[in-house]
């Protein structure tokens, strides 16, 4: 039978979460990372694409509306790079509006999430956008040895 089950990856797969509100960058992070997830956190699109060059996260979550370089433009920038050009981005937003949606759509993101967002669905969301992190909580199940069907000995006992 093969099949796989969830469990904590042997590899955690990585995630970079851009968020200026900082109660909500944590309360996402803190799930995540209860979920498996290692995380690093962003406050800007500045400090996202920075420590996107850096770490190369598996995904990055990213929110639209942020001080110095807004989520947009992050988005642009890591498309420029080629070292992050493959990462793919999951927009978590409270610009719920379609033609918001739209154009992260035509920006090339993987998904795009309204906040509120339960953290649950975050979860899923990432190891949806990324093969890699799917693969890290797909683990095979414990084999079972084989029952021996040699005899059972005990110790040699002494003359």
């Amino acid at each position: 039978m093969n099949s796989t089950i969830e469990a904590f990856p042997e590899k955690r797969c990585t995630v970079l979460l851009v968020d200026d509100v900082c109660d909500s960058r944590e309360m996402y992070a803190f799930s995540l990372r209860s979920a498996g997830f290692s995380v690093h956190e962003a406050a800007d699109g500045g400090e996202a694409v920075a420590i996107a060059l850096e770490f190369r996260p598996e995904v990055i979550v990213m929110a639209l509306s942020l001080p110095s370089m807004d989520g947009w433009t992050a988005i642009a920038s890591l498309s420029a790079f080629p070292e992050t050009a493959a990462i793919p981005v999951v927009v978590l937003s409270a610009h719920t509006f379609p033609a918001d949606e739209q154009r992260a759509r035509e920006a090339g993101v993987a998904a795009f999430l309204a906040k509120p967002c339960a953290p649950d669905d975050l979860a899923r969301a990432v190891r949806r956008a990324s093969e890699g992190c799917d693969r890290a909580f797909a683990v095979a199940p414990p084999e079972v040895p084989a029952a021996s069907t040699a005899p059972r000995t005990g110790p040699t006992p002494a003359p």
